[in-house]
């Protein structure tokens, strides 16, 4: 089964202000980028997970995240 990682960007706001997910991700799988490389708007920056099937679901970037906006499946 493939793992899906589904953030609510709108929950999550800018990414760059908390980066707890980012941290706490025991194989270091999630990353943060602007869809424009040039971009400084924090409302266009996402993140996501690198490998999806490196992800071994233990939902420690669900349990940390202050905003609740992420989702493992």
């Amino acid at each position: 089964m493939k793992t899906k990682f589904l953030v609510d960007m709108e929950a999550c706001g800018d990414p760059r202000e908390c980066m707890q997910c980012m941290r706490i991700c025991p194989p270091a799988l999630i990353i943060m980028y602007p869809p424009d490389y040039e971009s400084n708007d924090p409302t266009e920056w996402k993140v996501d997970v690198a490998f999806t099937d490196l992800c071994t679901r233990c939902n420690a970037c669900v349990d940390v995240c202050p905003k609740e906006a992420i989702r493992v499946i």
